[in-house]
């Protein structure tokens, strides 16, 4: 499909890093001084990996099991007697507290991996999500704080719990002549080891839970970024325009007639609504009904503004009991637009996430989540959302609020051109 001629950048992909425009508010000012001063997340990350290199954490003690043979007895004392064994051995290696240890360091991996990961992603084009590097450095500079209670918390449990395992290594001696009472008073003492190596691990994880679970949603969220723009990069149509955004990738089906359409994926990006075919189609059948020959077809079917989306509906469609239900994404389309409607089947993704996503593009919301080197090209552009007049000039009727990206507005009373206000 054609591109739009109006717009500028047609064609080829608009340069990442742009120049900054002049700032004309105090605001403005202060936000350019904020990033002259603001140390680049990879900076940072460098010197994290320096300092861990010179503190790395304590390898965790290595205990060898102890298992004592029991003395012949009948078969039900002796399926006890390995029953008590076995839960031994498994508290013995958790009182390692090795996956506590491997949690720890992938903390500091990941404080040093994610900066530079999401200024990769900057530099393909995402310019979104700009919170992104304030959080990360949040977390980091909340690390630092938290690192040196975690290591001394780890040094203390683990000491306590090496105690613990004596005392239970002695009982467990007790198992070579047994009988089932000293089982029963053996298998006590180890269900006591239990809970003190679960008290234990539950003590030093609780003081990291919070800072590893938002790495690992950042580190998801920046995965899905990766995934949209490796998809966009194996388009030879799709190229960004001037100051464009993505935002949203997924696999879709164009349904075009009932529930038969092109397979490919949906693109959203903070001006347009775009619809790739990638699937492969059979040319010709063998005896009319097996694939002799097929083709794999890739084309752009759609590519319109997203102002240019009069109504939205989300809904979930069929499956059995709750369960695969299709989510369906259906759209009604101004009279400049390509095509008047067009309904989606999106294939892994919520389709209430995208009807939220493009309320957020046609409001201007979205721009507020700009990463703040990318702000100023949106004014440089020409698509930030314009202030009109509230009513017409020529009629006086109510003029609505205007989508973002919409420059001029036609009255719908008199049909007069009405543009927006001139900043004061």
């Amino acid at each position: 499909m054609a591109e739009d001629p109006k717009k500028p950048g047609m064609g080829a992909r608009r340069p990442v890093n742009r120049p900054a425009q002049k700032s004309t508010t105090v605001g403005d000012a202060a936000r350019k001084a904020a990033l002259k001063q603001r140390v680049r997340p990879s900076v940072r990350a460098e010197a994290r990996k320096a300092a861990v290199s010179q503190r790395p954490l304590p390898t965790p003690p290595r205990r060898p099991a102890v298992t004592p043979r029991p003395a012949a007895a009948a078969p039900e004392l002796t399926a006890q007697i390995t029953s008590v064994q076995d839960k031994f051995e498994r508290l013995a290696a958790q009182a390692q507290m090795e996956d506590v240890f491997s949690a720890v360091g992938d903390i500091d991996d990941k404080l040093t991996k994610l900066p530079f990961d999401l200024e990769a992603l900057r530099d393909r084009g995402y310019v979104h999500s700009g919170q992104l590097e304030d959080k990360l450095e949040a977390l980091d500079d909340q690390w630092d704080e938290l690192r040196p209670r975690v290591e001394k918390a780890l040094a203390e449990q683990v000491q306590r719990l090496d105690t613990d395992l004596d005392q239970a290594e002695r009982q467990m001696g007790r198992l070579s002549n047994a009988n089932a009472a000293v089982v029963k008073s053996v298998d006590t003492a180890v269900d006591t080891l239990g809970s003190r190596v679960t008290a234990a691990r539950g003590a030093v994880a609780g003081l990291y839970e919070g800072t590893k679970s938002e790495l690992y949603k950042i580190e998801f969220a920046l995965g899905q970024v990766q995934k949209m723009l490796d998809l966009m990069a194996g388009s030879q149509e799709i190229r960004l325009q001037e100051a464009e955004g993505p935002l949203l990738a997924v696999a879709a089906q164009w349904q075009q007639d009932g529930e038969d359409g092109p397979e490919g994926f949906l693109f959203l990006t903070d001006q347009r609504l775009l619809f790739e075919q990638r699937e492969e189609v059979v040319t010709k059948k063998r005896f009319g009904l097996f694939k002799a020959e097929s083709e794999m077809v890739q084309k752009l079917q759609i590519a319109v503004q997203v102002h240019e989306i009069d109504q939205i509906s989300h809904k979930e469609e069929g499956g059995f009991l709750g369960m695969g239900k299709a989510d369906i994404l259906e759209l009604v389309f101004a009279a400049t637009a390509s095509l008047s409607r067009a309904r989606f089947h999106l294939k892994g993704q919520d389709s209430a996430d995208w009807a939220a996503m493009i309320n957020r593009i046609q409001s201007g919301e979205i721009d507020g989540d700009r990463s703040d080197e990318y702000v100023d090209e949106l004014e440089a552009a020409g698509i930030t959302s314009a202030s009109f007049p509230e009513q017409c000039p020529n009629c006086y009727a109510a003029v609505p609020p205007q989508p973002r990206g919409v420059t001029v507005y036609e009255c719908a009373f008199c049909g007069a051109t009405v543009m927006p206000a001139m900043p004061e």
